[in-house]
This record gives C-alpha cells, sequence and structure tokens, in this order.
C-alpha cells in the first residue's frame, strides 16, 4: 500500500496545485488507523474523485434528466464539499476538506490524542458517506441523532481494536473521548 501511494503521490500530489498545508494533510492521512478502505474513501474525497452527483454527471454517468441536488437536503448542488461540510443536515465547518482535517489534526501535540482524533474524523466523513448512499440506494432517510449516535460507536470501537491504549467504557468516550484517546 505505502509504495503505491508513494507512487500515486508522485504523480498528483506534488503536482504545483497543492500548497504546504495540503502536502502536510496528505502526508499524514495515511498514517490514520482508521480502517484502509475509509483512508481511501477520505484520500478520494480530498482529491474529489469520489461520485457525488456533480461529479457523476460531469464524467456524463447519468442520464440528463437526472437531478444534480443533494440526497439529504435536496437544495444545493451535491459536490463533496456541500456534502461533507455546507448541507444543513451537517455541521457547520471550515471551507475546505484540507482546513478541516487540520483543525482536527492540530489540537494536540499529544500523539495518541492526533492518533485518536483522526480516527474520529475518518468515523464522521465514512458515515456521512454512508447515509448518503443509504439514501440514494436503499430509500433510508438520514437523521442527524442517528448519525451522531453511530459516528460516536463507531469512533469508540476503533481505538479499541487499532490502538494501543486502555479501553474506555462507552459512556466514557460520550462523555469525554479526549481523556479517554490519553489514557
Amino acid at each position: 500500500m505505502k509504495s503505491m501511494y508513494k507512487k500515486l503521490e508522485a504523480m498528483c500530489i506534488l503536482d504545483d496545485l497543492w500548497g504546504v498545508e495540503e502536502k502536510r494533510v496528505f502526508h499524514h492521512l495515511w498514517k490514520s488507523r482508521a480502517p484502509s478502505k475509509v483512508v481511501a474513501l477520505s484520500w478520494k474525497m480530498l482529491l474529489d474523485r469520489i461520485p457525488t452527483w456533480l461529479n457523476l454527471s460531469r464524467r456524463h454517468a447519468l442520464p440528463s434528466e437526472v437531478p444534480l441536488s443533494c440526497v439529504l437536503c435536496e437544495r444545493d448542488v451535491e459536490t463533496m464539499n456541500h456534502l461533507f461540510m455546507h448541507c444543513e443536515n451537517m455541521f457547520i465547518t471550515p471551507h475546505n476538506l484540507f482546513i478541516h482535517w487540520e483543525c482536527w489534526n492540530a489540537v494536540s501535540s499529544n500523539k495518541k490524542l492526533t492518533r485518536g482524533l483522526r480516527l474520529i474524523w475518518h468515523a464522521t466523513i465514512w458515515l456521512i458517506w454512508k447515509a448518503r448512499n443509504d439514501k440514494i440506494f436503499n430509500t433510508k432517510d438520514m437523521e442527524v441523532s442517528k448519525l451522531v449516535e453511530d459516528i460516536k460507536v463507531l469512533s469508540w470501537r476503533w481505538p479499541l481494536t487499532r490502538v494501543k491504549s486502555n479501553a474506555c467504557l462507552f459512556y466514557e468516550w460520550c462523555w469525554d473521548p479526549m481523556a479517554c484517546l490519553v489514557l
């Protein structure tokens, strides 16, 4: 995986298109202890390569009569930035995903805490994407409160299996995840 990433990095990331901040995000992204399929989704998302309605339309993969509106709010065009940051059903966040990553990544100099926060970020991205796909493929409406609970559960479970740390109980995680991450 690492050698393939290095080849892809040489082709995509080292272009003049990426600033120092973006390069730093890509450098740290693959160090996350989230499952590799989740990190791969995050990587594709940061490159704006996930199949949002707008990206599918640009690739001529949709019939012209398919609306491009967000499946979660049905108001704005479904772009990567809209879906993960600006959709009214989601959270208020910075204007792009690189800054969003840095907000979660630069909170502490404690490496255990930083790794744990990366897991929470990945869990959030993963579950928003799954909620979007459930709405499209299973006509299942997303409830924000359920999404938040699912993020709590998944981000609690991943450190238990992937990070060498003392286990904390779920209620402790919900109360203060940062305290659990530094144990």
